[in-house]
């Protein structure tokens, strides 16, 4: 495991199964199937973690350690090798794996989590200061996930 200026960089595969918790463009339950090749969209939880920010990297969200700060987002269990894979892959390797402690909307902590952090330095000049707008995101780039693979 090499180490970046955020902590440990995960690069092996977690055993399944987990939850992962989305804060971006993987919230979207339609993304989130194009991007696994579900045949219909997942039931995804409203869900929140502790302990990081986001800042922007261009129109992405990442996130970046920050103590005392919350995030909301949604989560999904994964339960299979080649969905981690895939969901990896979508996120390039500007990402990373980081554990997470997940709270679903109904109260309920859930330990071992996952979710995707920025790779990189925290204090990157590639990130910016802002907040990821998911009802921009489905207005103007959802599409171009979705209609993949379609004829």
């Amino acid at each position: 495991m090499a180490l970046n200026a955020t902590g440990p960089r995960h690069t092996e595969v977690p055993l399944v199964p987990f939850y992962m918790f989305f804060y971006g463009s993987l919230q979207d339950p339609e993304v989130l199937q194009a991007v696994l090749s579900l045949v219909s969209p997942p039931t995804v939880t409203p869900a929140s973690i502790e302990g990081f920010a986001i800042r922007m990297w261009g129109i992405y969200p990442a996130l970046i350690p920050c103590p005392n700060s919350i995030i909301t987002g949604t989560a999904w269990e994964v339960t299979s090798q080649v969905h981690f894979a895939r969901l990896a892959e979508y996120e390039t390797e500007a990402y990373t794996w980081c554990e997470c402690t997940v709270r679903l909307e109904s109260g309920e902590t859930l330990m071992g989590c996952r979710t995707f952090c920025w790779a990189g330095d925290a204090e990157s000049k590639e990130l910016e200061d802002g907040t990821f707008d998911l009802e921009r995101y489905q207005r103007y780039f959802k599409a171009s996930i979705t209609r993949r693979g379609r004829c």
